[in-house]
């Protein structure tokens, strides 16, 4: 499932929210269509939560929301990062290297040149796939230094160097 074309519909559904002056509303509709991109399952957890306990929206989308959650594993970054994807999780991405592929291939290209296309969007992912690793290791090591059992063991150990 594309996470694009999910906030797409989303857009379609909840296109009242983002009309007229309440920030209340904006902000909803702003938290609604960019779920789809979430980083981390907390937050994205959270905004769930929020989202399907709010009193601006109907209980059709709400149900609709209920349901499209069910396959969330299969539009939300947070989730989708979890798999081998290549990097991509939405099918605008693959366009894109579509795109990219059209605009420096053509039929008159040699095999060298579309093999060194390939290796330069290859690059590309991995590198792509490198910051992702990286944002989730700061995060998993942000999580385990803010443990109790980390903190209180630190303590323990200043303690200890004070009394010496």
């Amino acid at each position: 499932m594309c996470a694009w074309h999910i906030e797409q519909k989303l857009k379609k559904k909840v296109l009242h929210l983002n009309k007229g002056s309440n920030p209340e509303t904006k902000a909803l509709y702003k938290k609604i269509i960019n779920i789809p991109y979430c980083e981390y399952e907390d937050d994205y957890s959270k905004k769930y939560q929020e989202i399907i306990e709010s009193t601006l929206l109907n209980e059709n989308f709400i149900k609709y929301f209920k349901e499209i959650n069910e396959n969330k594993n299969l539009w939300v970054k947070c989730f989708i990062k979890q798999n081998f994807t290549c990097g991509m999780a939405t099918s605008s991405r693959i366009e894109a290297k579509h795109r990219v592929i059209k605009k420096f291939l053509d039929g008159n290209s040699r095999l060298g040149e579309i093999y060194a296309c390939f290796q330069e969007l290859e690059q590309q992912e991995i590198n792509s796939f490198k910051e992702e690793i990286q944002k989730v290791s700061r995060k998993e090591e942000d999580s385990l230094t803010k443990h109790s059992l980390i903190q209180k063991s630190q303590e323990l150990i200043l303690i200890m160097l004070l009394e010496f």
